[in-house]
């Protein structure tokens, strides 16, 4: 069963490059670091992949570090109508993981058949280790609303539907899981926040492609990041390295074409497969 793979747009944070590339391109904004959530489509089955950001984490127009932002639950909705998918068209939902910026919708997305995590992601979003409760990385609020939907508490890798499997892929935080997509192209992988941009798997990139389709300049990564540039928050980075070779390994090319970053602002509107 092939797949068909869309970029989803859930709305934008104003926030500079150097998020995403700690200590690249200082002070650069590229207009607009994406929310995104990804649509896959086969004949059979409709799978949602992560489910954006709740609006009582913008406030006053601003989200994460004070940063300008939009989106929130009626941007999912209206994503989703865009493509003429209602909620009770989705199959499953897989989230990525599960800080403020992936599970804002979940609560209208509850009567979803299967809603798929990892254990230790669960365990972390019940218990955040102390940073990433200050950064209220975790909305703790959508705990009893995953408990009232059919969440699937995996540990490890997982075929979910024909054709997709869930990877444990820590890094980003210790419960992160990739997907990896069959599709007539090839096998496509959503990096969740282990990539932010394109950059940071690819970090030989010189350009970056905004929201607005404007080019901009980029750095060039140093020599000692020619594996990958960390990104910003990082749990773990011995375990991101490894996640990185999975990703790789998984993508049936190692391109953009097959590697699929989770705020990736050059990917709103395209499809891939």
């Amino acid at each position: 069963m092939n797949w068909i793979v869309k970029p989803l747009y859930f709305g934008k944070i104003m926030c500079p490059k150097e998020v995403a590339t700690p200590g690249i391109d200082v002070g650069l904004q590229v207009g607009g670091i994406p929310y995104l959530g990804f649509l896959l489509k086969s004949e059979k089955q409709t799978i949602l992949v992560d489910a954006g950001i709740s609006e009582k984490f913008i406030i006053n127009g601003r989200a994460w570090g004070g940063f300008e932002a939009e989106g929130g639950r009626s941007f999912v909705k209206k994503a989703l109508e865009e493509e003429n998918v209602r909620i009770g068209d989705i199959d499953i939902v897989i989230y990525t993981h599960l800080h403020n910026d992936h599970t804002g919708a979940c609560d209208l997305l509850r009567d979803v058949p299967k809603h798929i995590v990892q254990l230790d992601e669960w365990l972390q979003l019940l218990d955040p280790i102390p940073a990433a409760f200050i950064r209220r990385d975790y909305d703790q609020s959508v705990i009893p609303e995953l408990q009232k939907a059919n969440l699937l508490k995996i540990d490890g890798d997982v075929e979910v539907a024909e054709g997709v499997w869930v990877y444990k892929a820590p890094g980003h935080t210790s419960g992160s899981q990739i997907v990896a997509v069959k599709t007539a192209k090839g096998t496509v992988v959503l990096c969740g926040d282990n990539v932010l941009i394109y950059c940071n798997i690819f970090p030989w990139m010189d350009e970056l492609t905004g929201l607005d389709g404007k080019k901009y300049k980029i750095t060039p990564a140093p020599e000692i990041y020619k594996k990958g540039i960390p990104p910003g928050i990082l749990y773990d980075y011995y375990s991101w390295y490894k996640t990185l070779d999975k990703i790789r390994a998984l993508a049936s090319k190692n391109s953009p074409e097959f590697i699929i970053p989770a705020h990736e602002p050059s990917i709103v509107g395209k499809t891939f497969g």
